[in-house]
C-alpha cells in the first residue's frame, strides 16, 4: 500500500498538486451529492409514505413503539447512505487518481522511448518502466477485490434503481428524481472504476509495446536488452476485478447489457405472475 501512496503523492513533483486537489474534490463531491440527494428525496417519495403507513398500520408493533421504529428507520437510512457514499466514493476516487498518475507516467515514458538516442539511455528507460509496473502491480494486489465489490454492489444498486424507475408505480416527479439520483450515483461509481481501470490497462499495453521495441533500435545491445526484457517484462500486468475479469472498455458495454437482460427477465416474470393471478 505504501507504493500506491507514494505514487499519488508524486503528483506534486510534476507540478500538478493543485489539479489533483481539484480532481479529488470533483470526483468525491459528485457521487456524495447524488447519494445524499437520493436520501433526501426518498423521505418525500411515495415509497417512504407507503413504508411509513405499513409500520403505522402494523398489528405486530405496539402503538408506543411505532414512532420509535420510524425514527430508527430514518436514522438508519441516513447513516447507511452516508457511509455507502463515503466509502465507495473514496475508494473509487483513490483508484481513479492512481490510474491517472499511472497513465501520465506511461505517456511520458512513451515520449522518452521515441526520443531515445543510445543504449545507455534505453537501459534507464527500461528501469523506469519496471518501477512504473510496480505501481500497477501494487494497485492490482491491494484493490482488485475492492474494485470487484464496488462493481458488483453498484451494478446491483443500478439495477434496483433502474427497475424501480421503470416498473414501480410513481405518483409524482419526486419519485422519478429519487430513483434517478440513486441510479446516477451507482452509475458514477461504476463508471469511475471501469473507465479508470480500462484506461490504465490500455496505457500499460501501449507502453509495453514501446518498451519491447527498444532492442530493435540498438543492434549492438540487442541481446543484452532482450535478456532484461524477457526476464522482467514477460508477464503481462493488468488491472482486474478480483483476478477474475480484466477491466477493459468492453466490460462497460457488457455490464449495461447484463442489466438490461436481467431487467427484461424480471419484468417478464412479473407480467407472467400477474397474469396467473388474474386467472
Amino acid at each position: 500500500m505504501k507504493k500506491i501512496s507514494n505514487a499519488t503523492s508524486m503528483f506534486s513533483s510534476y507540478g500538478k498538486r493543485r489539479n489533483s486537489v481539484i480532481t479529488v474534490f470533483v470526483y468525491c463531491s459528485l457521487p456524495i451529492t447524488l447519494a445524499m440527494s437520493y436520501a433526501i428525496l426518498f423521505f418525500y417519495s411515495s415509497t417512504y409514505t407507503f413504508l411509513k403507513k405499513v409500520v403505522i398500520d402494523s398489528q405486530f408493533i405496539p402503538k408506543k413503539l411505532k414512532g420509535f421504529f420510524i425514527v430508527i428507520y430514518d436514522i438508519n437510512m441516513i447513516i447507511d447512505t452516508a457511509i455507502l457514499s463515503l466509502v465507495f466514493s473514496s475508494l473509487s476516487v483513490y483508484y481513479r487518481l492512481v490510474c491517472i498518475y499511472f497513465d501520465t507516467l506511461c505517456c511520458r515514458l512513451k515520449v522518452q522511448v521515441q526520443n531515445v538516442k543510445d543504449s545507455g539511455e534505453s537501459g534507464r528507460i527500461i528501469y523506469a518502466y519496471l518501477k512504473i509496473r510496480k505501481i500497477m502491480e501494487s494497485l492490482e494486489y491491494f484493490m482488485c477485490f475492492s474494485a470487484f465489490i464496488i462493481v458488483v454492489s453498484t451494478m446491483t444498486g443500478l439495477f434496483y434503481m433502474s427497475y424501480s424507475l421503470i416498473f414501480i408505480p410513481k405518483y409524482g416527479c419526486i419519485d422519478y428524481l429519487c430513483y434517478l439520483g440513486g441510479g446516477l450515483f451507482h452509475f458514477s461509481i461504476i463508471g469511475i472504476v471501469l473507465v479508470s481501470g480500462s484506461s490504465a490497462n490500455r496505457a500499460a499495453e501501449l507502453t509495453k509495446e514501446a518498451i519491447m521495441s527498444l532492442p530493435g533500435m540498438f543492434q549492438k545491445s540487442y541481446n543484452e536488452l532482450k535478456v532484461i526484457l524477457r526476464k522482467n517484462c514477460k508477464q503481462q500486468v493488468c488491472l482486474t476485478l478480483w483476478k477474475i475479469y480484466k477491466i477493459d472498455r468492453s466490460l462497460i458495454i457488457t455490464a449495461m447489457g447484463t442489466l438490461m437482460n436481467y431487467g427484461i427477465l424480471v419484468a417478464t416474470i412479473g407480467s407472467v405472475s400477474r397474469g396467473n393471478d388474474k386467472i
